[in-house]
């Protein structure tokens, strides 16, 4: 995990999007297997907020990012709530990983809304949909597909904006998964999609 973390994951974030001085917030960032490599990704100039509703693995996140040096990371603990304490408009990247299959329908849409509402214009959202019909099925995700993830978050205002495939952390391991990308819509129109190229 300490080469995906410091190496293979900083990469990964930095082909899907993620820039130096970027401002992202990893939303459930557990120990940081994403908020690390982002914290490298995004460099001096950069800022990462993870949140988490647990206060033990933000612990144990603050005490790896010291070990590392990395001083742009700060940890906000969420518990029992999806409200994100950040301004309107103020994030470059919000990471949605590994995190939809716990929330019904309902709190999904509010953890898209609040992705909206802290995106700057044209922010990036990404999304690991884990635990879909797809892929070993669990919780609220078990029963739908991909695509029905894809299709909500549309309706919430994003537009699809391609598809990564690649060796991704999950849990304390790695795996291949897919990273959904969709941009924050400039108008009140709803995005009418298309086609998407998945990049390996």
């Amino acid at each position: 995990m300490k080469t995906w973390e410091e190496q293979d994951g900083v990469a990964f974030l930095r082909d899907i999007g993620v820039r130096q001085g970027d401002k992202v917030l990893d939303f459930g960032s557990r120990v940081g297997h994403y908020s690390i490599p982002a914290a490298f990704a995004v460099g001096r100039r950069g800022m990462v907020y993870a949140l988490d509703k647990d206060s033990e693995p933000l612990d144990q996140l603050i005490g790896k990012a010291k070990e590392l040096g990395l001083s742009n990371i700060k940890t906000m603990r969420t518990p029992a709530r999806i409200d994100v304490a950040v301004e309107n408009n103020t994030i470059n990247v919000v990471l949605l990983y590994d995190v939809l299959h716990y929330f019904a329908l309902g709190n999904r849409r509010r953890l898209y809304q609040e992705a909206f509402r802290v995106l700057k214009p044209n922010g990036l959202l990404s999304v690991y949909p884990k635990h879909t019909a797809e892929d070993t099925p669990a919780q609220q995700l078990k029963d739908m597909h991909v695509r029905d993830v894809e299709r909500e978050i549309r309706m919430s205002g994003f537009e699809p904006d391609g598809q990564w495939e690649a060796i991704l952390s999950h849990d304390e391991g790695l795996q291949h998964g897919r990273v959904l990308n969709f941009r924050k819509h400039r108008s009140d129109v709803e995005p009418l999609g298309g086609n998407h190229n998945v990049k390996q």
